[in-house]
């Protein structure tokens, strides 16, 4: 019977036989020196017999692939000189009926008292099939913009990438065989100023087992900077390590342009807080949306408080829904609007605005959906043309409207006058014996008799009466929706006011009288014709003795006036 250390050899043996690992042990030369231990089953990954191998270790290497040999013995003399104590190789080998394996060859390097390497023990299983399916993968993965990987960060804190797709060529410039044997060749090529915040994201990412999402700039090596975004999901390995598996891709043109689109609106935001004028940004129901901050300084407000008022409410009452019906309608047709308009300043004075509105027409449906409003203020101008317009149209010394801004108005007034209301009237008087105070007391006495007439006009007549000087004495009424006799009242008001009037002149009293013409207006009558009947009135006030009130031949009468 055997004894139990004779039995140990072989029951090892059948154990590691029936492991689908082949085994094997060698001196520091690896295949090229002395063999301590092979597996029996390595006839399975090459063809030759165990025996055969124990007697000449370099036939294993004649079955590797040619290509790849000058790359393994590099990377042993690198384990060998730099400590390491465990090497992974994947190489492929030749079985003698002429089939390809992959292998992955998991090796233990042994080391004296000294450091110096006394043996390496291998452990080689066939990965063909894994392999087979990996370029299939890596196939596919080529067709994707960016790169597939797995990273691990191992519990004393290293970094190394497990797998890398062929894609990591394109993107980092780098083969991936060279990323997988040393993580450092990728990461030192981050910008130093992302390399912090990149390891950060690492780490928080690793704490929390959270998505990991970053972006950060990459140098790559044929010179050029471009921008990387990652994303990978991390689960937690039983050695502790974490695993993320992830891709990457170049989001440079994205990031170019997301970084042109700021710096534009850093430009234009730049414009429009310094421009003078108002912007405003309305919807198509007319509240706003965004108000330059020149509306403080142009209407008082803050640019927060418009936010979503509706803007007719800045507009005067009287002229609200026009305007913003005239705007709607020019918007409707996708054109561009210039009006002037008045705004309420926030102390509650009006700001003439002069107005450019452009309409944004969505190319979807036709219609528009913003209204971009460009506001200057133009009150100092508006009040100097409206001075100017006074000056042209307004007679200085009495107030009343010169004969041509009054004629104008005239023919304004009756042609927008309700023909279905009441009737409107015209009155013309005149100053009796006005020559005979100039030559009495002096033009600067007649001067002094028409200004009082004036401002009594002015003081009495209504808001919308028109008042007009059309001659040097005379002057006109035009009365609108104001029949005859209503006229007549009006007129006999004002002559008992002027005839009761004194005017000081140099310590004399002077005192005047007026004479009246009224007519009321006829269907369809031309201005001229009225003119003439309330002129013709006035000749008979004047032949019937002055300071008095008559009606236009044709008239009708009554008792009380002539």
């Amino acid at each position: 019977m055997a004894s139990p250390l004779q039995l140990l050899p072989r029951f090892m043996e059948a154990m590691l036989g029936a492991s689908p690992a082949v085994v094997y042990a060698t001196d520091p030369g690896w295949w090229q020196g002395r063999l301590h231990y092979l597996g029996v089953n390595v006839a399975e990954l090459c063809g030759i017999e165990r025996e055969a191998l124990r007697e000449c270790p370099q036939r294993w290497l004649e079955c590797i692939d040619a290509s790849c040999r000058e790359s393994l013995f590099a990377q042993l003399e690198t384990a060998r000189h730099d400590g390491t104590s465990r090497l992974c190789l994947q190489y492929a080998v030749f079985h003698l009926d002429g089939t390809r394996h992959h292998l992955q060859d998991d090796i233990v390097l042994h080391r004296g008292t000294d450091g110096e390497l006394v043996e390496l023990v291998g452990s080689l299983v066939d990965v063909t099939e894994r392999q087979t399916l990996l370029e299939r993968f890596e196939k596919l993965s080529e067709q994707l913009p960016g790169t597939l990987y797995q990273c691990r960060l191992a519990p004393d804190g290293r970094l190394d990438f497990p797998f890398v797709s062929a894609g990591i060529r394109r993107l980092f410039g780098l083969a991936p065989e060279t990323v997988m044997g040393r993580a450092s060749v990728a990461l030192e090529r981050v910008h130093s100023e992302d390399g912090e915040g990149l390891w950060r994201s690492i780490l928080r990412s690793a704490r929390r087992l959270s998505v990991w999402r970053h972006e950060f700039r990459y140098h790559h090596p044929d010179g050029y900077q471009l921008w990387v975004h990652g994303q990978a999901k991390p689960e937690r390995q039983p050695d502790g390590s974490i695993l993320w598996h992830g891709f990457c891709e170049d989001v440079t043109l994205r990031r170019q342009a997301q970084l042109a689109l700021a710096e534009n609106e850093r430009r234009y935001r730049f414009i429009v807080e310094n421009v003078s004028d108002l912007i405003l940004l309305l919807d198509a129901d007319g509240l706003c949306r965004f108000a330059s901050p020149s509306v403080g300084r142009i209407l008082g407000h803050a640019p927060q408080d418009l936010q979503l008022r509706p803007m007719i409410e800045l507009l005067p009452p009287d002229d609200a829904s026009r305007v913003q019906r005239h705007i709607h309608e020019t918007a409707r047709m996708g054109s561009n609007l210039r009006l002037e308009l008045r705004a309420r300043h926030a102390q509650g004075h009006y700001v003439w605005l002069e107005t450019a509105c452009s309409p944004y027409v969505s190319p979807l449906n036709g219609r528009y959906e913003w209204i971009l409003a460009v506001g200057r203020d133009v009150t100092d101008r508006k009040l100097r043309e409206m001075k100017l317009h006074e000056l042209s149209t307004i007679d200085s010394l009495t107030g009343a409207l010169n004969r041509g801004a009054f004629l104008g108005c005239l023919r304004s007034a009756l042609e927008a006058a309700d023909p279905s209301a009441a009737r409107s009237s015209l009155v013309i008087f005149d100053i009796d014996h006005f020559k005979a105070i100039n030559d009495t007391w002096g033009h600067a006495a007649g001067d002094l008799v028409l200004a009082s007439l004036g401002e009594i006009c002015r003081s009495t007549l209504r808001a919308h009466d028109i008042f007009g000087r059309i001659g040097g004495e005379e002057f006109a009424l035009v009365l609108v929706s104001q029949p005859l006799q209503e006229a007549i009242g009006l007129a006999e008001r004002l002559r008992g006011k002027f005839e009761n009037v004194l005017v000081e002149f140099h310590g004399e009293w002077l005192n005047f009288t007026v004479s009246f013409g009224v007519a009321e207006r006829r269907d369809d009558e031309p201005i001229e014709d009225l003119m003439h009947r309330a002129d013709m009135g006035l000749y008979a006030a004047k032949r019937h003795g002055r300071n008095r009130v008559h009606r236009a031949p044709g008239e009708p009468t009554d008792d009380k006036t002539p």
